[in-house]
């Protein structure tokens, strides 16, 4: 795999691309890249015919190994691996470790392994496990075994074991890469950990250098799920501002996560180059539609619509009326529904609407917003999928305009368009 640095903005937001990859050498991916988030090698919700609906462009989808674990022997007897197995073998493929889009439970991580939450329950699994996973997967590109069981709450000691245990992993990792006749070219991303600490994070770079790494995946600073959409911008921002200085500029700078779009602009002006479709999974999840303003107004052209306010912070628990995520995501979390309207709100039975005005998205061309929510208050199947694609195709195409704002040097207004939305939402 390559990547290319094509500009760089005032703002340090990076435009490039990733190319040359061995299954797949004519795909060229341009950053900030969106990786297509999977559950079990199938983006949720979505078949492969109504996925291409949304998007026929070269993608990447995101595989977590938390959601595939339990069937790597079955993807090994079958022996074209992962992509071929799930009947995407037109789409790259990345492993993770965890699913950025799930909480991730706290405290079970052991000196020589990580805890995996599948539905069979708790897995640890060990380096050399892990790489035998990846060798029966066949991705084309996976991230480095990582403790990044960290939060800006954690302890001196939980930060320091975090570094010594990835450090330690991604040592193990490469040099089984290096004698695996199936991995010995597939790139592997090393993954930076230390919580808030900034010196415990220069230290986890200090000693992943001379590992022959093929980009950094920026961990521990959420445990995964709601947690990444509450970050606080103001306690991430000075650790890393430091860490990514201290980055090589010729190599990708992941960070997964569902983050909310105004939160994702601010890591994109700091050089971030690869996100996850998690956000607009979640969303989805709990019968949302993305209606934030997912590109570049000409001449600062106003929304006409007048949303429902919405407060700064709505508690949102299991199994209520009102749409809810599932147990897998703590019920004391908190969600910020300020780029979303809830579909099942009563405001919207006899609304004719699609969903966002002059989207193009099957769902907003072929239904109303009355049509969806009779779907989603009544649990019709066809809810989930039908905001699935929406909100796929609203981030698919918010990338598309956070690409053409770096090239044009206009993110910081595409970032003043979302945060007058937001205030506008809020009053």
């Amino acid at each position: 795999m390559k990547f290319t640095v094509s500009s760089v903005a005032k703002s340090t937001a990076r435009l490039g691309s990733l190319s040359e990859f061995t299954r797949i050498p004519e795909a060229v991916l341009e950053t900030p890249l969106l990786l297509l988030h999977t559950r079990g090698a199938s983006v949720p919700h979505l078949s492969y015919d109504l996925l291409q609906m949304v998007s026929t462009e070269s993608q990447i989808l995101q595989m977590p190994l938390v959601t595939l674990v339990d069937h790597t022997k079955n993807v090994k007897a079958f022996g074209k691996g992962i992509a071929e197995f799930a009947g995407l073998k037109e789409y790259l493929n990345y492993v993770s470790v965890q699913d950025s889009g799930t909480t991730t439970p706290e405290g079970y991580h052991e000196k020589n392994s990580v805890s995996l939450w599948t539905r069979g329950g708790r897995k640890l699994i060990d380096p050399q496990t892990y790489i035998t996973c990846i060798e029966a997967l066949k991705p084309d590109m996976f991230q480095a075994m990582v403790d990044g069981d960290t939060t800006s709450n954690s302890s001196v000691k939980r930060v320091r074991r975090s570094v010594d245990d990835t450090v330690k992993f991604a040592g193990i990792c490469a040099n089984l890469k290096e004698k695996s006749e199936v991995l010995k070219d597939t790139p592997m991303l090393a993954c930076i950990t230390g919580g808030y600490n900034i010196k415990e994070r220069l230290r986890c770079i200090t000693e992943l250098k001379g590992l022959d790494v093929a980009g950094y995946v920026l961990e521990g600073f959420h445990t995964n799920g709601e947690s990444a959409t509450n970050l606080i911008w103001e306690d991430l921002d000075p650790v890393l501002t430091e860490t990514i200085e201290s980055l090589p500029d010729n190599l990708p700078r992941a960070f997964h996560g569902p983050v909310t779009p105004i939160i994702l602009l601010k890591l994109v002006s700091k050089g971030i180059d690869i996100f996850d479709a998690t956000f607009p999974w979640l969303v989805a999840e709990r019968a949302g539609a993305l209606v934030f303003p997912n590109t570049l107004l000409k001449g600062n052209a106003p929304i006409t619509e007048t949303l429902p306010s919405v407060k700064s912070q709505a508690l949102i628990t299991p199994n209520e009326k009102d749409g809810s995520l599932e147990n897998e995501n703590s019920k004391d979390e908190l969600v910020d529904r300020v780029f979303e309207i809830n579909i099942k709100d009563k405001l919207y039975f006899n609304d004719t609407r699609p969903l966002v005005e002059d989207c193009s998205c099957y769902c907003c061309r072929k239904y109303s917003r009355s049509y969806i929510h009779h779907l989603s208050t009544t649990s019709e199947l066809q809810g989930p999928i039908l905001l699935m694609m929406h909100n796929l195709h609203h981030y698919i195409n918010f990338f598309r305009s956070i690409r053409l704002a770096i090239r044009e040097d206009q993110l910081q207004g595409l970032h003043s368009t979302l945060e007058q939305f937001v205030t506008s939402r809020r009053s």
